[in-house]
């Protein structure tokens, strides 16, 4: 039971009031008199009569006593709890953002209380607190479930089954990315905007973002906080990152930021971990005023650095953090052409070590040079004697880069070469299309990292050749004719200029090393073995091969491998497996693997990171709601409590019970009226 408006208790005056006049009230007594001689000496006694007298025991007091009373309890509003509400539709929106993975206290009796080794956590406390009130509230009424993700999901639509509702609560899992956490609530108030039997609870521990927005409520809605104790600890690595000390990448410098949300200096201890392979560690101290910076220099190269917090900490899910090695270095490109100084120039001016294969009709020659140094040695056999059954073996060694400048003979599209190019980056000049004549125009550059810093302004074309490949989109046009392609073939960048250097004056403009230089670095930034991080529910962008049959995520490390989450399943459309693939929600490392019908499998790893609001533990505000017609609607502090200004909590108004009382009261107080003496 409870009261709603205890300011009425002031009308509380009125009983002690009645009192008084009763204390106050005259006192006649019946008298018979046998003759009109005596009435002067009864109306003398009358006269002296004292009105301050004793109280005495009177019907009409207690009746009037008993009236004023109902009134001023009904005015206080009181109403009780009843089991099940008025609604025969209960929407649940519960809250399962990151944050509710911190850890909680369990009370000694809860049913979900683990074990030592397993932590219990405000999503534990959130099934419990729903389960408790579909048990109590939600008896005999059809069940509506919202989860808060990346965006709202409908667990359950008007469930009336209480096991398939208790095994949906069950199975919920927290979502580490950007929760959708206004969409939610604004599909919630959908749900129930033409209903007049519905009403909406949100269970959620504080944790929310600030909408500027109110949202409006038709149906009645109330807020229950789930906190489950004391503010959790929690420190976090904000940012991780590894930079390249030398040419050679042999070793490198690592770069962490850490927080806290401890008032206190809290001392953690830091380990740096490549290719599982512990590093180095050291303590560092934070605290939630001041973040703390720490520099790891003459780290060695590693595939993958991982950064992890060891401590007392609550909230698990920032304290491992992934960085992926990348050797800078020089990039080995083979360049085949018949002979082209300004490009070969621009790509050792842009840090490449080139091989060049020179293509003509007499003689094929290899040449290996960095920066302004070169070596030359003569490899055996010509273009021509190629054609007649001598190939030209392919160079030893792995390179970054092939650039085919011009076209090139059938035997470099076969055999080994062939295998070179299709896992090598390629950069094809004018090599294959029908040649035709640019009816002209002025450039029109797309944002890509080809054309960062490039307008080709003035420069002239003159032919170019109709290539129009199926693995890219144009990226420089001349009007409406596209001349430059970039996109992916089987997982490999490809870019093609479908015109000659030698038939432009580009090579002569201040661009083009920068066009060179753009083009070097964008097709050989693969070069480290890792995608790069991406936050949970974020949408990737991986190289798909032509031939790829099978593809899954599968968890490597961190909260993916520990929690023994499922493989998140791939993407598929129906021309194949997506390029654009959504990144898994739990934090950790992943491998994306791809299998091909040879069974022959490559893999892209990938660093999956939650989204920093969810750490800010010390966020504590809930979501402001309300009902049309009624006042604001926020959470009240304090466990599993809903909020006092909701009028439409589950419960019964005693008011109608009341009034009815205070009626029969006053047909009781006439009926003593009637009886025509005093009692």
């Amino acid at each position: 039971m409870g009261i709603q408006s205890w300011l009425s208790l002031w009308f509380g005056l009125a009983l002690p009031a009645i009192v008084l006049m009763y204390m106050f009230k005259r006192k006649y007594i019946d008298t018979t008199v046998p003759s009109h001689l005596l009435w002067d000496r009864v109306l003398r006694n009358l006269e002296a009569n004292r009105p301050w007298q004793k109280l005495q025991n009177r019907l009409l007091l207690w009746l009037q006593l008993l009236a004023a009373a109902v009134i001023i309890f009904a005015l206080m509003q009181p109403f009780v709890k009843v089991s099940g509400s008025g609604s025969q539709h209960i929407v649940i929106v519960a809250d399962t953002s990151g944050s509710m993975s911190a850890e909680a206290e369990p009370s000694d009796d809860s049913p979900n209380r683990k074990d030592e080794e397993d932590a219990y956590t405000r999503l534990d406390l959130l099934k419990e607190r729903i389960h408790e009130y579909v048990k109590d509230q939600g008896r005999g009424k059809d069940i509506t479930l919202l989860t808060v993700g990346e965006r709202p999901v409908t667990v359950l639509s008007r469930e009336s089954d209480r096991d398939v509702i208790g095994k949906a609560v069950d199975q919920m899992l927290p979502y580490y990315g950007q929760a959708s956490y206004r969409e939610t609530l604004s599909l919630a108030s959908a749900l129930t905007r033409e209903e007049t039997d519905a009403e909406v609870i949100v269970f959620t521990d504080g944790q929310w973002k600030e909408d500027p927005v109110q949202m409006v409520f038709n149906a009645p809605i109330s807020v229950e906080k789930i906190s489950g104790g004391s503010l959790p600890l929690n420190y976090a690595i904000e940012q991780f990152g590894i930079s390249n000390k030398d040419a050679a990448g042999a070793t490198n410098t690592a770069i962490a930021v850490l927080s806290s949300n401890s008032a206190q200096p809290v001392t953690v201890e830091v380990n740096l971990y490549g290719d599982d392979k512990l590093l180095t560690s050291r303590e560092a101290e934070v605290q939630s005023s001041a973040k703390s910076t720490l520099s790891f220099d003459n780290v060695p190269y590693a595939e993958v650095y991982r950064l992890e917090l060891a401590g007392d900490d609550e909230y698990e899910a920032d304290n491992g953090s992934y960085a992926f090695g990348t050797k800078l270095g020089s990039s080995r490109v083979l360049l085949l052409t018949p002979g082209n100084m300004f490009l070969e120039k621009a790509l050792q001016l842009s840090g490449a070590e080139v091989t060049r294969v020179t293509v003509s009709a007499e003689s094929t020659e290899s040449t290996k040079g960095t920066g302004g140094t070169e070596s030359t040695e003569r490899e055996s056999g010509t273009a021509k004697a190629a054609d007649q059954g001598n190939e030209v073996p392919v160079p030893a060694g792995d390179f970054d880069l092939i650039v085919m400048d011009g076209p090139v003979p059938d035997m470099f599209r076969k055999g080994d070469w062939a295998a070179l190019t299709a896992k090598t980056p390629l950069w094809t000049i004018g090599t294959q299309g029908t040649k035709k004549k640019i009816p002209g125009g002025q450039p029109v550059i797309s944002a890509h990292p080809v054309t960062s810093y490039i307008t080709l302004s003035g420069v002239y074309v003159g032919t170019f050749m109709d290539e129009q490949p199926l693995w890219g989109e144009p990226i420089i046009k001349l009007g409406d004719t596209p001349v430059v392609y970039a996109g992916k073939e089987a997982g490999y960048p490809r870019l093609s200029f479908g015109f000659l250097l030698q038939g432009s004056d580009l090579p002569l403009s201040s661009e083009f090393p920068v066009l060179v230089n753009n083009t070097l670095k964008w097709m050989t930034a693969g070069k480290g073995s890792g995608l790069g991080r991406y936050m949970a529910g974020a949408v990737a962008d991986i190289p798909i091969a032509a031939d790829t049959v099978k593809a899954a995520w599968v968890p490597k490390d961190g909260l993916a491998l520990k929690t023994g989450i499922d493989r998140p399943e791939a993407l598929r459309t129906e021309k194949g497996y997506s390029s654009a693939q959504t990144v898994p929600e739990m934090p950790g490392l992943y491998a994306f693997e791809q299998e091909n019908t040879a069974g022959e499998k490559i893999s892209y790893l990938l660093a999956v990171t939650a989204d920093p609001f969810e750490g800010e533990l010390a966020v504590d505000q809930g979501p402001v709601l309300s009902h049309a017609g009624d006042g604001q609607t926020e959470a009240k502090d304090g466990e599993g409590s809903t909020t006092p200004e909701n009028t439409n909590a589950p419960g019964m108004s005693l008011i109608p019970w009341l009034a009815a009382l205070a009626l029969i009261v006053i047909a009781a107080e006439w009926g003593v009226y009637q009886r025509g003496r005093s009692i």
